[in-house]
């Protein structure tokens, strides 16, 4: 505290020292001063002083002294009521001073003590003036005008104090004139003078004899110090509340610049670049970033402002304690009481004063110290730094206690409040003092739990902590990640086993209830108050008396263990905080942590705290200056010295801290092998390039590296290999350096290696890079060469134990003859270099110093006898080997880099704009990358002693750990962390071996619970954890409650049985089995009490909030909540088997937590549901049927719960509710498990019918599996349900759209074959809902029935809601119903329905009708697939020829019906045809053939053109598709017609032909028809068959000739395409037949038809009379007989004949235009076959004469039918044929057309001849 009062000393002082009691003194002087009649009275007291020293004997005695005595008096009574001249005054009080008589001292120095109260003292006389410092030589007093007389009053006070001897009472008053000179307010001592007097008053404190002395001059020097720096505290703030940005500056002569000249240049590149250097211990020692000579105490200073007096003195204060506390002290030999020892402890004591009580000073950039000549401004903590550090660097591996604390609390002050200004310094105490001593063995344990003491504050303090990993593990020029090596030592600490008897642990207890009771025990904390202890004589050996291990009976380990345990607590919840703070300021509307709070100016309050009180650190960030203060004080920050603070970027951060993990990753590679590293170094670019020199580079400057590893890689004997070492070698100057020297720092940048080779190279190397820096040195490089190999081998013949005689000096030159050029070296040269070595091994310091850490002293002596091995032990006895081992570790840290430091200290001049880059936390997202890194260390950590332990109080604080850790690891979405602490945290719990459970399980499963209930929204995947653990730690409390451990499932086995699911099914049985039977025999035992503590209130509230609590989660997390506890809930049931008592706990839970969710978002509820249907899915499957009755009773009173709740409309939840039943139905075989769903389904209809939506779609779903079923009870009671709901809710099936699925379920019951009476039932229950339906629309189109908009389509569109349902249901029976009478029903139902209502229909629904019901019945025509639908060909052939039949013939009833509504769909009736009269069945050839007819007969005369030319085009196609190509192409005879339109029976479409293809692709499809099955060979035995005929047989001819199977199928095709050719043929021939036919075709589409019949006509004759084919096709067994195609080509030609003769003989106009291209056709045809029948041979060819002997009379009587011009112009052509006819055998017919032809012809004739009787 500023100005704190100093420590009472005895109660015998004879003054009172204290800054409280000065102050009054200060004011009351300054008010005296302008007041006569006050200075009056204040000079009293000076009189009376005087007077007493006249009136001495020395005063008598001494002229000088009386004369002056007597001046004064007379002086004071002159000048009365003024005030005398001060010098008037002083001289006798100064020449008393002098005198040897110690009252004359008292008495002086008591009435100058008053006058410095009164600031009598402030005027400017000739003066004495010291320049002395506190460690300066005392000079006589030199008299200058320049000087004032307040600093000669000051130094006269000093001169009295002269050592030791000094009386104790002229000690006293000096100390209180001191006291008062430097507290006065009026008259400020300044420089020279105030050094000089806190120099005396530390002399007083050191020297003096007396203890009371001693103490008050302690007390005096923390109240001065205090002023001082609470005068620049004071000006801060003023300076700062000011309006005017005046920095407190101070202006100093120009004095000569610090630039000390460095010796060598290590470090420095050849070329002249910079190296990169690090900041070591030793740099301290030597830097200075401000030259202490700027500001020499006797500086003249600008007084304009007072303030910067203040900055000077308070400067030179502390840099005087600082250069105190250096001082060195003997630690072999450290007294306490020694002078040295209480100096150093007082300055160092002071130091921490100075920090703790006036931190602003330091943190302030506003206190500058600047440069008189150059104006150069330094802020005040740059100034000092240099010297702080050097304070602690010399001090603070200090192995005494008391120098160590203290020493250790300056640094945590420095942590907490300078570490923006001290990165790289912090560093550095940390990676080489702190750190180190923590991994030492030799370090005490004091030192230890200390330190850990102080990293647990670190630790707790959330911004310190991440800010240590922002700018150290983050940072790639940090010597090391300090946050994670904390956190690596900590763990390694609790990890450690350490075992307790019951007394250590007796003691361990009460020493921890007395650390609590009155704070932690060390030797020299400080106080609360920030007041040293005090170090006088008497006083500071107490010290020594307190043990510094205290509970000496506990173990160290155990002790240093549960630190780290806290310290490890501490850096979690110090995450937890940084991170929750950010969250509730984001969640107040802040996107980062703000900075409240200048953390630089530390409050009082905050700094005051040390190890024996507590602190609690802001933590806070640094708040930012104002933008003109803070540029103008970045202006002056000096290179390296300050500290820029950038924006802390996560993202940036985060990729730093990849960077750097990238770049020890690679440094790991390397170590482990050089060339694999080196490679990925460069592919990661951590190397500029792969040139050598960049390669080198990186290798001499990255820390890291093994030395090892450097030496193998670089003495490679690559090429590239060589040229990187030689780049190296070439990055170090040896110039002008001593040979050794040279060779040794050569030596520290790697290991040699053990080959000569390598070894070889690397001295060649060196000798050239030695002789290019010193080439005046040797002879030549070989000398160099020659003396480096002798030097090495010097050194190991010295110093390696393996040596038994040693090389002595003369060896040595003797080695060394004629090696400098033939020459010799000088031989004190070499003696020199002799002496070197064998004092100071040439040792790698890396290696050196990891074994002084490792707390192994280097072994330099050889092997010894038994009897010096027992001496050596004699040698030692007495002496502490630990003690001496870390004090040579610790000289060790101090001077580990000194040489490296002189080259930073250039590199710093060189770069002296460059700014060290510090990052100030203010975002939360940093926790989850410092987490991500540790949390594997914290996880060992905790578990180990979690485990082992058995002290509660461990256990609670590894709890805790874990509590934190998953908190992290939620909030940040670590998921392997999360599901690694969840999964440690539950197999802690025990609950798997209730035997072997404890009280501290007990306390794992309560915090389990608390992590579920604080941390539920983000558990995720681990939820499944917490939930087995209850779900077990609710078996335990049924087990402990008397329940028969073997009737209740252990978790467990199911868990095992899914582990082993890759065994057999006989065996996982028969696993299940025996652990069931084990589980009900054996009994397991366990603690009462623990089973007493499971059933406790707290645990079974917990669990139940658990469930009661999802409510309460997230949309997100109460997914993976129900997720895993239907995982879980799967898990028991399977591990119940077939129990008569199956696990259901967490069933029940899961139907609870849908009570508790229920008023859940649609959205979210649909997803939990998704979950939950599955496993009531599966569970409803369940071979248990206990288990699938409770599922389905909890699933029935969900269902009746939630149809409480309105659906609204375009809703389906109440489908997918429901969903589960559905499921249960089609997949338990059990009819037991049907009824009882039925029953459910039945409640629910009987109470809620009303509220029931989309749930009809999945009841009807239900009743659809139930009706499949072959049980007739299950199948009654559906049809029973569905008969109600038709009879009494149909109206709310129809307004909510479930209509179809009624009809589904209705016509799966009609199909079902095994209950005919019940699918007659059904059908006719879909006949009567077209009434109902019919109603329906019409209430509603009445507004009868109120409808929801969701149905709204469904009204404006009924045909297809509604209607086609209906329809679709009778097309289903008719195509998969099993029995005949339902399938004939159905079939009459639906075109009853069609003709009935189809006038209503839309024509867009008729083509709905047809396309999808009507012509899909015949599908099974033209898709063999179809065909797999029938059970067998018997089945097949019952349905074609029943009831296809029918529905074609109604189909065609259909269409005559509703004509001008399906006209449309002509092309589908008739390619429908197409495929019928394509069958090989003959059936269905012929009565497709008939339904033709019938089609075209039917609607003759409403046919129109377009009409026409589709039935023609029909036509076309049939006869092209059953046009025999293939009888001449399996033979490889071109056809004689080319086909146009060749179709595919198994390819005809419904609507309309197909396109035309090519004559290629034809043949090539014929091709591939060759071996294609046939459905049914054509019965070639039918009477209408073409039977193509021969006149001869094989058997006849004894040929027997075997034909394949697949050419049988091939002859049987063409034999079907013959025989439906004919067919065609007959059914053209009898359309013609009718008149109405053949007037209604118009011409056009006639001669097609007719063009069709004659290519017919022709292909049948072409193969007639291709006799060489038919032998061919009869001999490969084509038929018995040799083939024709004789009915073919006379019926095509009859029938062409007819139609032509019809047409020729037609009085239409369009026809009459045609008559002369039909007399063109028709006469030379029938000339043609009446020729041909004349040349039949009648004993040969009775068959054929047989079949064209009416198309010979149909010709004669066509012929006959000519009109007379007509005939005579043709009777040249007939007449010659009749007479043919006449020799020819002839039936009644022929005789009689015959004789008619001659009749007429000659009755032609005659006339013909009458004519020309009349013409001549």
């Amino acid at each position: 505290m500023e100005g704190s009062a100093s420590q009472s000393t005895s109660t015998n002082d004879p003054v009172s020292i204290s800054r409280h009691a000065s102050t009054p003194s200060i004011s009351h002087s300054v008010t005296s001063i302008n007041s006569s009649s006050s200075i009056l009275s204040s000079m009293i007291f000076v009189s009376k002083a005087l007077e007493s020293i006249m009136n001495t004997r020395e005063g008598k005695r001494q002229s000088n002294l009386q004369a002056s005595l007597s001046s004064a008096l007379d002086a004071i009574k002159k000048s009365n009521p003024e005030v005398p001249v001060p010098y008037i005054i002083f001289e006798p009080l100064r020449l008393a001073t002098l005198t040897n008589n110690n009252d004359i001292k008292v008495t002086a120095l008591d009435c100058m003590a008053k006058l410095f109260s009164f600031s009598y003292f402030a005027e400017v006389p000739e003066a004495p003036q010291s320049a002395d410092g506190i460690n300066g030589s005392e000079n006589p007093p030199v008299q200058t005008r320049a000087s004032k007389l307040i600093d000669q009053a000051v130094e006269t006070v000093c001169d009295c104090f002269k050592g030791d001897g000094t009386d104790e009472k002229v000690e006293l008053q000096v100390i209180k004139a001191l006291l008062a000179a430097v507290l006065n307010e009026k008259s400020v001592v300044h420089g020279a003078s105030l050094l000089k007097a806190i120099r005396q008053i530390y002399n007083i404190f050191i020297l003096s004899r007396s203890n009371a002395n001693q103490a008050i001059a302690q007390a005096t020097l923390t109240q001065m110090v205090n002023v001082i720096f609470g005068r620049v505290k004071r000006c801060i703030t003023v300076k700062s509340s000011s309006e005017e940005d005046v920095s407190l500056t101070v202006i100093v002569p120009k004095t000569i610049e610090n630039d000390e000249s460095i010796e060598d240049g290590e470090g420095v590149q050849a070329d002249g670049e910079k190296k990169p250097q690090k900041i070591t211990l030793e740099s301290f020692e030597n830097r200075k970033s401000f030259d202490e000579e700027r500001i020499p105490e006797n500086a003249v200073v600008d007084t304009r402002d007072e303030g910067e007096l203040y900055v000077r003195d308070a400067f030179l204060v502390f840099r005087a304690m600082c250069k105190l506390s250096i001082k060195a002290v003997d630690t072999d030999k450290a007294d306490i009481r020694s002078h040295a020892m209480r100096s150093k402890l007082l300055s160092l004591h002071l130091v921490y004063t100075i920090l703790s009580s006036h931190m602003a000073a330091f943190t302030s950039q506003d206190v500058i110290i600047r440069s008189s000549s150059s104006s150069e401004e330094t802020i005040f903590f740059h100034a000092v730094r240099q010297y702080l550090c050097l304070c602690l660097s010399r001090n603070a591996a200090n192995p005494l206690p008391y120098i160590f604390e203290v020493c250790y609390d300056i640094f945590w002050l420095i942590l907490m409040n300078l570490r923006s200004q001290m990165k790289k310094e912090i560093e550095v105490f940390m990676t080489e003092i702190y750190m180190p001593i923590l991994e030492m063995k030799t370090s005490t344990a004091h030192q230890k739990q200390y330190l850990l003491g102080g990293l647990k504050r670190l630790v707790a303090d959330p911004r310190a902590l991440v800010e240590i990993y922002l700018n150290y593990d983050c940072d790639n020029t940090a010597l090391d990640n300090i946050y994670e090596r904390l956190i690596d030592y900590f763990t390694r600490l609790a990890v450690t086993p350490v075992y307790l008897t019951s007394f250590q642990q007796q003691q361990y207890q009460e020493f921890k209830a007395h650390e609590i009771a009155n704070g932690p025990q060390h030797t020299a904390s400080l106080s609360s108050t920030n007041i040293p202890p005090p170090f006088s004589s008497l006083s500071v050996g107490s010290l020594q008396t307190v043990s510094p291990d205290s509970g000496s009976a506990v173990p160290t380990e155990y002790i240093l263990k549960r630190q780290s345990l806290s310290c490890l607590i501490n850096v979690l919840d110090s995450l937890v905080q940084w991170s929750q703070t950010g969250i509730a300021r984001a969640t107040a509307g802040l996107e980062t942590i703000e900075h409240p709070k200048d953390n630089d100016s530390f409050t009082e309050e905050d700094s005051r705290g040390t190890l024996g009180g507590s602190v609690t650190p802001t933590t806070s960030a640094p708040m930012s200056p104002p933008p003109e203060r803070a540029k103008s004080a970045e202006s002056r920050i000096n290179g390296n010295n300050g500290a820029s603070t950038p924006i802390d970027d996560p993202s940036q951060m985060e990729s730093l801290k990849h960077r750097k993990t990238a770049l020890m990753e690679g440094i790991k590679m390397f170590n482990f092998k050089p060339k694999r590293g080196m490679a990925n170094l460069l592919a990661n670019h951590f190397i500029a390039s792969s040139d050598p020199k960049d390669i080198a580079h990186f290798l001499l400057t990255t820390e890291g590296l093994s030395k090892v590893m450097i030496g193998e890689y670089l003495g490679e004997g690559d090429p590239e290999n060589i040229a990187i070492m030689h780049a190296f070698v070439d990055l170090m100057d040896f110039a002008e350096m001593k040979f050794v020297d040279a060779l040794r720092r050569f030596l520290q940048a790697f290991r040699l290696p053990g080959e000569a080779q390598k070894i070889d190279r690397f001295m060649l190397k060196f000798a050239e890079r030695y002789i290019s820096g010193n080439p005046s040195i040797f002879a030549n490089a070989d000398t160099a060469y020659v003396l480096a190999y002798s030097v090495i081998l010097l050194n190991t013949d010295l110093h390696s134990p393996q040596v038994k005689n040693r090389m002595t000096k003369q060896d040595f030159f003797k080695n060394n003859r004629g090696i400098n050029d033939n020459a010799d070296l000088p031989e004190a040269f070499l003696s020199d270099i002799y002496d070197e070595i064998l004092h100071e091994e040439i040792i790698l310091k890396s290696e050196h110093e990891s074994s002084l850490i490792q707390g192994s002293l280097p072994q330099s002596q050889p092997p010894m006898s038994i009897a010096a091995n027992i001496g050596q032990v004699l040698a030692t006895v007495g002496r502490d080997l630990q003690r001496e081992a870390y004090l040579q570790a610790s000289r060790e840290m101090a001077n580990k880099t000194e040489n490296l430091f002189k080259n930073l200290v250039r590199s710093q001049r060189k770069d002296s704009n460059e700014s060290v880059v510090f990052y100030n936390a203010s975002h939360i997202e940093h926790v989850g990358p410092m987490f991500e890194v540790v949390w594997m260390s914290i996880l060992a950590a905790l578990s180990g002693p979690m485990q082992d332990s058995e002290d509660m109080e461990v256990v609670k604080t590894c709890l805790d750990g874990f509590k934190l850790a998953i908190r992290i690891a939620c909030l940040f979405d670590i998921e392997l962390a999360r599901i690694s602490f969840v999964t440690a945290l539950s197999k802690f719990t025990n609950l798997q071996n209730l035997s072997e459970m404890r009280p501290k399980n007990v306390e794992g499963i309560k915090t389990l619970l608390e992590v579920a209930l604080s941390e539920g929204n983000l558990l995720k995947e681990s939820w499944k954890d917490v939930l087995i653990c209850i779900s077990q730690l609710e078996r335990f409390q049924l087990i402990s409650s008397g329940i028969a451990e073997g009737t209740v499932p252990d978790l467990t086995l199911a868990r095992v049985a899914t582990r082993e699911s890759f065994e057999s099914t006989r065996s996982r049985s028969s696993v299940s089995a025996k652990s069931r039977q084990r589980s009900s025999t054996i009994i397991t035992t366990f603690s009462p009490v623990v089973a007493e503590e499971t059933r406790a209130r707290e645990i079974v509230v917990a669990m139940d909030k658990i469930f009661t609590q999802s409510a309460m989660l997230s949309g997100g997390a109460i997914v993976y909540f129900v997720k895993a506890l239907t995982e879980v809930s799967r898990e028991e049931i399977q591990s119940s088997g077939q129990s008569e008592h199956p696990r259901t706990f967490s069933l029940q839970k899961m139907v609870d937590v849908c009570y508790y969710n229920m008023d859940r978002i649609r959205v979210e509820w649909s997803n939990l549901w998704t979950i939950m249907g599955e496993q009531f899915n599966e569970v409803g499957c369940h071979s248990n049927i206990t288990v699938v009755f409770f599922a389905l009773d909890s699933l029935r009173q969900l269902s009746m719960r939630f149809l409480e709740m309105e659906e609204l409309p375009h809703f389906k939840f109440q489908k997918d509710f429901l969903r589960p039943f559905e499921h249960v139905m089609s997949n338990n075989p059990n009819q037991t498990v049907k009824d009882m769903v039925l029953r459910c389904l039945q409640q629910m209809i009987l109470s809620r019918a009303k509220n029931i939506r989309s749930g009809w779609s999945t009841m009807f779903g239900v009743f659809t599996f139930a009706v499949k079923q072959q049980y007739e009870p299950t199948v009654q009671f559906a049809y029973d349900n569905i008969k109600q709901i038709h009879r009494d809710d149909f109206d709310l099936v129809m307004a909510q759209g479930s209509f179809a699925d009624m009809a589904v379920c209705l016509t799966e019951l009609a199909k079902n074959h095994k209950f005919q009476k019940l699918s007659l039932h059904a059908t006719e229950l879909l006949k009567s809902s077209i009434v109902k339906v019919l109603s329906y629309q019409k209430a509603v189109q009445n507004g009868d029935f109120p409808v929801q908009t969701a149905n709204r389509a469904s009204i404006e569109d009924p045909s297809v809601k509604f209607w086609f349902p209906i329809l679709f249901a009778f097309h289903d029976i008719i195509m998969t119903g099993e029995d005949l009478e339902v399938r004939s029903r159905a079939l009459n139902y639906l075109f009853d329905t069609l003709v009935e209502y189809g006038g209503d229909f839309q024509p867009d629904f008729w083509d709905l009708a047809c396309r999808q019901l009507l012509f899909p019945i015949f599908i099974v025509l033209k898709s063999r697939s179809e065909m797999s639908r029938f059970n067998n060909h018997e089945d097949m052939s019952v349905w074609l020829s029943t009831t296809m039949i029918q529905a074609l013939r109604n189909l065609i009833a259909l269409f005559t019906h509703y004509f001008e509504t399906l006209e449309r769909m002509l092309d589908g009736f008739l390619d429908l045809l197409i495929t019928c009269i394509c069958q090989e069945n003959d059936t269905l050839a012929r009565i497709g053939s008939s339904c033709l007819q019938q089609l075209i007969l039917q609607n003759v005369k409403k046919f129109q053109k377009e009409h026409w030319s589709k039935i023609v085009s029909a036509f076309v196609t049939l006869f092209e598709t059953t046009t025999a190509y293939q009888l001449f192409l399996s033979q490889g005879v071109p056809p004689p017609v080319t086909p146009t339109e060749e179709r595919d029976v198994i390819g005809l479409k419904i609507n309309g032909l197909t396109s035309p293809i090519s004559n290629d692709e034809v043949e090539r499809s014929h091709r591939e028809r060759l071996g294609e099955d046939a459905m049914s060979p054509i019965d070639t035995t039918s009477p209408r068959a073409n039977a193509p005929g021969g006149m001869r047989s094989r058997q006849s001819s004894g040929q027997q000739i075997l034909v394949s199977p697949e050419k049988k199928r091939e002859f049987n095709k063409i034999i079907v395409k013959c025989v439906l050719q004919l067919l065609i043929i007959d059914t053209v021939a009898e359309l013609f037949m009718n008149d109405e036919v053949y007037n209604n075709i118009p011409s056009e589409d006639l001669l097609i038809l007719m063009q069709v019949l004659r290519k017919s006509f022709q292909f049948a004759r072409k193969f007639n009379n291709d006799k060489e084919l038919r032998i061919k096709l009869w001999k490969d067994g084509f038929m018995k007989q040799l083939p024709n195609l004789l009915k073919q080509e006379s019926g095509a030609a009859s029938t062409y004949i007819h139609i032509l003769l019809r047409m020729y003989h037609d009085k239409n106009q369009d026809r009459v235009e045609n008559k002369m291209n039909v007399e063109e056709a028709l006469v030379p045809l029938c000339a043609d076959i009446i020729k041909g029948y004349t040349v039949l041979d009648e004993d040969t060819q009775q068959r054929n004469i047989t079949a064209w002997k009416p198309v010979v009379v149909e010709v004669i009587e066509g012929y006959l039918q000519f009109d007379q011009d007509d005939f005579s112009r043709h009777v040249e052509v007939f007449y010659p044929l009749a007479v043919d006819l006449l020799g020819r055998d002839q039936g009644s017919d022929m005789r009689v057309v015959v004789q008619s032809l001659f009749r007429r012809i000659g009755t032609a004739w005659m006339k013909g001849k009458h004519r020309e009787y009349d013409i001549e």
